[in-house]
């Protein structure tokens, strides 16, 4: 929770700017100076597009979370990068305002549920916007080597706003653990792969994107724990 301290802390003065621009700027800012630091420590970062998507077609980013950096890594790289946040971040002093000022869907994280209209106005100013948006498909950190249950809140976030969804495999927990505040030397890889679109079988859809991102996850991580030894 350091990173977060840190971060409210740092952002906090933009949001007294109106609108979205200057607290998404500073969030950018924050994040990039991380992952700056990150490199200084020995720990590098690799961010692999292999997707095929215009950039100018907006996507559903579904990632892999294995670390507190793994949203930090991304939005260094996506300065316009809009986010899924389940409600409980929404007890940290500051960070509620914060997150409203960047325009995130926020999600009750007992079911992806409405909480507090965050949903509705979220996906609202993603459709206006035209905005891509991360998702973490399984609902928090799950340990290297694990996984939980895919939720189908990504199949029905890129329902709603009809949109293609890019798995996102990554081994930045081998290198920086979870919620832990230390970094292991190497290179850090996160790749986009290529986009799923959800159709009209939710159940086929989470399997096709479990199965992409735990396979590739799977190699990244033999990748990075063999670096290590």
């Amino acid at each position: 929770m350091i990173t977060v301290a840190i971060g409210v802390l740092l952002v906090a003065p933009a949001t007294l700017v109106p609108g979205r621009w200057a607290t998404m700027g500073a969030i950018w800012l924050y994040c990039r100076a991380m992952t700056g630091w990150m490199g200084l420590c020995g720990l590098n970062l690799l961010v692999r597009r292999l997707h095929v998507l215009p950039d100018t077609e907006p996507a559903v980013i579904a990632s892999k979370h294995q670390s507190w950096g793994d949203g930090i890594c991304l939005v260094s790289r996506h300065r316009e990068l809009t986010y899924v946040i389940g409600d409980h971040m929404l007890k940290y002093p500051l960070v509620g305002w914060i997150l409203k000022r960047a325009e995130a869907v926020v999600v009750d994280n007992a079911g992806g549920k409405r909480a507090n209209g965050g949903l509705d106005t979220g996906l609202q100013a993603l459709q206006r916007s035209g905005r891509d948006v991360l998702i973490y498909p399984e609902g928090g950190l799950s340990e290297v080597g694990s996984k939980k249950r895919y939720r189908l809140g990504v199949y029905q976030l890129a329902r709603v706003l009809n949109r293609p969804v890019i798995p996102v495999a990554t081994n930045l927990g081998v290198f920086w653990p979870q919620q832990k505040w230390e970094f292991r030397p190497g290179l850090a890889i996160i790749e986009l792969l290529d986009p799923i679109h959800p159709g009209d079988d939710p159940k086929a859809f989470i399997a096709a994107l479990e199965t992409a991102i735990e396979t590739r996850t799977a190699e990244l991580v033999k990748a990075g724990r063999r670096s290590l030894r």
